[in-house]
């Protein structure tokens, strides 16, 4: 059931386990939008997550149901889920309400015009604090639970900023092309040039 602030259930969600049905179902399939369900304007545990979240100062956001169940079962309180949407601002002005202080934890691409990327670039100009949660392996928060609680834990603590994520990632990605990681004078004029189409609009 998905619950809104009131406490009262205004849609359902599920998610796709078994290999099988991969390919012919959706990973999370939802309630379709109704006058009660507005994909839009829900996030998935801000009922239980509320309070918490008030009195940390901080809400960590995730993309689906079990990313929100399983880290709240692990002690993480203050998380609510987007639904597999992309953020938006009726979700952002809800959240306004109980913190200005956003933790991230999405699948995140830094290059090209990512729905992730829109929904912070709205976020940053509601005057939010963003951190980027860095997951490795391509693993989402559920996967990092249900593995080692503790690793989800330590990712929190080590949250980046988002401009500190950013440069991180543009040059971990092209460094592969002729220069380090930690953005030398070994990267190709190539490299350096993509890393500054990536980097210069945010900046």
């Amino acid at each position: 059931p998905v619950v809104d602030l009131y406490s009262q259930v205004s849609g359902f969600g599920g998610r796709g386990f078994k290999e099988k049905d991969k390919g012919e179902v959706a990973k999370y399939v939802n309630t379709p939008q109704t006058l009660l369900y507005d994909k839009s304007r829900t996030l998935y545990g801000l009922d239980k997550a509320k309070v918490e979240i008030r009195k940390k100062d901080v809400c960590i956001m995730v993309e689906g149901y079990v990313d929100a169940i399983m880290a709240f079962q692990s002690g993480t309180e203050n998380v609510v889920a987007t639904s597999g949407t992309a953020l938006t601002t009726p979700q952002l002005k809800i959240l306004k309400r109980y913190s200005n202080n956003l933790l991230t934890a999405f699948d995140m691409d830094v290059a090209g015009d990512s729905a992730t990327k829109r929904g912070i670039e709205l976020a940053q100009a509601q005057g939010f604090n963003i951190k980027v949660v860095v997951m490795t392996g391509g693993k989402d928060p559920a996967d990092i639970v249900e593995e080692n609680p503790e690793s989800w834990h330590s990712m929190i603590e080590g949250a980046k900023s988002i401009l500190q994520f950013y440069f991180e990632s543009a040059f971990s990605r092209f460094s592969a092309q002729g220069g380090s990681a930690s953005g030398g004078d070994a990267l190709t004029p190539e490299a350096k040039r993509e890393i500054s189409k990536i980097l210069l609009p945010v900046l």
